[in-house]
């Protein structure tokens, strides 16, 4: 068994997921005296509304460790990582990379962890990049699922899980399916298939004070059982068929419902008791008189090894299975001790004549060869025989002498110069979108709502910077220039400068007011609104004049990418404040033509800072009620 190694996995479930092979390797490694950091899921799919719990559970984790790091037992710890869930975003990924990274590296460096095993069941593009990261002495890919064939989503890492075997110094497989795939482009594959704890399952088995759970007790009659998940794998069809041919049989299933069961829920001899724990199973099966193993025969479950398989010998249980691959070539090495049938004929006949022979000899002598042959592929003895190979690998790929070295060294200079690369042609695009492309125009177009100028009763000028920083600035000077302008060529007859920001000790209205006049706008056709400290007041206070003066129609002047968001407030405060003869229709946006903060030598950044703040704004106001 290995011992006092570093050890890093990659992990394709939460540790709080059911328990498998992840949890049970790992937690092993760590009684034997390794250091063991167990990182959960980072997926291979975005999320949907069934993901809510998981979210919630991965949330909570975080929350109640630092910084995602919690000890779970001696020598385990558990890395809850908070990343962006779009796995198949380049953007998303090299943020995820880079968050990773830097997290584990603290991690490595505060518990000292030097030249780790990185063991993952996890082959995505992010994974192997986060890998790449580390410097380790071995790295163990086990396959245990076939991606490309389980949904659309996940056969997206196809090409990452490639990389993924090519780049492993030792392969293990569940399957021999899985076992063909990764020796298409790795010689070194090893089949392992998850297994038993069998002690666990022995203490059961033996014991006399381990009673079977009153709600199976207290089922009548023979019980073929599954325990495991209630996935798209299992044929309900099947079931239902058995069910309707072995009437006095009652068919029991342990586990969480991951697909709606509605074809065999109500069938009067068809149980589904739900999910429990893993410590409870052995209980349960104690109570079985049969073991079923319902799966579809698809192109995912003929590279499936089920785990349940090894349970149901611990406890001496005949085993029913459908003719998955492993099934019938375990059946071939092992005749007698599991029967295989295509459909609910053949399987309700091997059912019914198992069940007639429990009480014989024959069947007490299969009893004892399950149990052994179990007992043999118990995890403990696995557990060593992998660690075994392993303690070789690593003997044979980091070698004590020099043979090699420069070998080595181009392959990770070749390597270092594509991230090189990559992060030079990623800076190149980012300083043309930032400082040679017109970005924030771009990203702004869709905020513009203006109109040509209409003569109108009234120009509503809003300053205090609204559209750009949401601070008073040039902006000040520009409106109130261009309103002075419309104002000389007649579209109305009156101004409302409407501001409340302060600029050092002057009224950022009163400055608008300066302008306007130097500009040759009587002072007498200028009213000040001076209240108005962001947009909805804006809107709401000027509303508020034009119903007091008996205005219908305004010329509104803002900043042009702060145009749509101040139509929106109209067309929602029109609603709220009666302006006698005024609608939408009615008011003009008409930004000023000219901006020195949006000329294309300006601060691009500042810019682009600038239109954000107006979509957060409108994200804001919608979330007020404002708009």
């Amino acid at each position: 068994m290995l011992t006092g190694r570093d050890i890093i996995c990659f992990s394709s479930i939460d540790w709080d997921f059911n328990w498998q092979g992840h949890q049970e390797i790992m937690q092993r490694l760590a009684a034997a005296g390794n250091r063991v950091l167990y990182v959960e899921n980072t997926g291979v799919r975005s999320p949907r509304p069934s993901d809510l719990g998981r979210l919630r559970s991965r949330l909570s984790n975080w929350w109640h460790s630092y910084r995602g790091f919690r000890r779970q037992a001696e020598n385990l710890y558990v890395f809850s990582p908070m990343v962006l869930p779009f796995p198949h975003s380049r953007l998303a990924r090299w943020i995820n990379r880079r968050l990773m990274s830097s997290v584990l590296n603290s991690w490595f460096r505060s518990q000292k962890f030097s030249d780790p095993l990185i063991w993952t069941f996890l082959p995505s593009r992010l994974t192997l990049e986060v890998i790449e990261s580390i410097p380790h002495k071995l790295l163990i890919y086990y396959c245990i699922d076939s991606f490309r064939h389980s949904s659309p989503a996940a056969g997206r890492i196809e090409a990452s899980e490639r990389d993924m075997i090519r780049r492993a110094d030792l392969v293990l497989v569940t399957s021999e399916q899985l076992a063909d795939h990764c020796r298409e482009h790795n010689e070194d594959v090893h089949k392992f298939p998850f297994t038993v704890d069998y002690a666990t399952f022995e203490a059961a088995r033996e014991n006399p004070a381990m009673t079977v759970p009153v709600d199976l007790e207290a089922l009548p009659g023979p019980k073929a059982g599954y325990i495991g998940g209630l996935h798209r794998w299992m044929d309900t069809a099947l079931l239902a068929g058995l069910a309707e041919k072995l009437p006095d049989v009652q068919f029991v299933l342990i586990g969480p419902e991951q697909e709606p069961m509605d074809n065999i829920r109500n069938l009067p001899n068809v149980h589904l008791l739900g999910a429990r724990e893993h410590e409870q199973l052995p209980g349960y099966l104690k109570g079985f008189d049969i073991g079923l193993i319902p799966y579809l025969v698809t192109d995912y479950t003929q590279c499936v090894h089920p785990t349940k398989l090894n349970e149901y010998l611990s406890m001496g249980l005949p085993v029913l299975s459908t003719p998955i691959r492993e099934m019938v070539s375990f059946d071939s090495d092992n005749p007698g001790l599991v029967d295989i049938g295509h459909n609910a004929a053949e399987l309700s006949g091997l059912l019914g004549r198992r069940l007639e022979s429990l009480s014989g000899d024959t069947e007490s002598e299969l009893r004892s060869q399950r149990i052994e042959l179990a007992r043999e592929c118990g995890w403990q003895n696995r557990l060593e025989m992998m660690c075994e190979l392993i303690e070789q690998r690593i003997n044979e790929v980091r070698p004590c002498d020099e043979s090699g070295w420069l070998e080595r060294l181009t392959a990770v200079s070749r390597g270092g110069r594509r991230r090189v690369l990559v992060a030079l042609v990623t800076a190149a695009i980012f300083w043309i979108l930032l400082f040679a492309a017109p970005s924030a125009q771009w990203l702004g177009a869709p905020l513009i709502a203006k109109a040509p100028p209409a003569s109108s009763d009234v120009i509503l000028v809003f300053g205090g910077g609204v559209g750009e920083t949401g601070r008073p600035g040039s902006s000040t000077f520009e409106r109130s220039g261009w309103a002075a302008e419309l104002y000389s060529a007649g579209v109305a007859g009156k101004i409302v400068l409407s501001s409340g920001f302060m600029q050092l000790s002057r009224r950022d209205a009163e400055d608008m007011l300066r302008v306007a006049t130097a500009d040759g706008v009587a002072a007498g056709d200028i009213i000040l609104e001076k209240q108005a400290a962001n947009n909805y007041e804006n809107v709401r206070n000027c509303l508020e004049i034009m119903r007091l003066n008996g205005f219908s129609s305004a010329v509104v002047v803002t900043g042009l990418y702060n145009t749509l968001r101040t139509r929106l407030l109209f067309t929602t405060q029109l609603k709220a404040i009666e302006v006698p003869g005024a609608t939408i229709d009615s008011i003009h946006l008409a930004p000023s033509p000219e901006s020195v903060f949006f000329h294309r030598d300006s601060d691009k950044l500042a810019q682009l800072a600038a239109v954000l703040h107006e979509y957060a704004a409108i994200l804001n106001y919608w979330w007020k009620d404002w708009i």
